[in-house]
């Protein structure tokens, strides 16, 4: 046995040693064209996995991205947009209630605040937003005169002087004084 498989290595290495150039060309050819069609072939099943897997895996790719978005506008509306700020005594008082306030709602002029106001009872008076820094030291305030009847409800807007600072503006208090 050891033999026939010693002689099978020397007639191998025999017949490569014996080859002509252009025989050593033509398997190198045959072995290059072999090595490209082996590749091109990953290539195409590669690409007909993406067919079948690909749609899934982009459709999910691009619904988490979509959440990513949303979840950063939810975030900077928050971190931006709304403020803290506390009803004055004086709006229970006169039946007033105040749910949100925020920074620069859609429409608005710049250095505006907009609260969404409640009126339980009629009121016709002066509401006033005033702002305070982190110290808790007023740094603006911005005066509407409004007239509302009982159970009423509306978006009031407080635009306050350019050069306060509502984007550093710790903390906001909204007082009402009727008429």
């Amino acid at each position: 046995m050891r033999l026939i498989i010693i002689a099978a290595a020397a007639l191998s290495l025999s017949a490569c040693c014996c080859q002509s150039r252009e025989e050593k060309l033509a398997a190198a050819e045959d072995e290059g064209n072999f090595l490209i069609a082996a590749k091109a072939r990953l290539l195409k099943g590669a690409g007909e996995g993406l067919k079948k897997e690909g749609k899934e895996a982009a459709e999910t790719l691009a619904e988490g991205g979509g959440e990513l978005v949303r979840g950063l506008g939810t975030g900077i509306e928050k971190g931006l947009m709304e403020v803290k700020f506390t009803p004055h005594e004086s709006v229970a008082k006169n039946g007033l209630g105040v749910s949100r306030a925020a920074r620069g709602e859609q429409g608005t002029a710049q250095h505006t605040i907009t609260a969404y106001v409640t009126f339980e009872k009629g009121f016709n008076g002066t509401l006033e937003m005033r702002a305070y820094d982190v110290q808790d030291r007023e740094v603006g305030r911005s005066k509407i005169d409004t007239n509302e009847g009982e159970s009423g409800a509306k978006y009031v807007d407080f635009t306050f002087d350019e050069r306060t600072p509502l984007m550093t503006a710790g903390h906001f208090e909204l007082r009402a004084t009727p008429k």
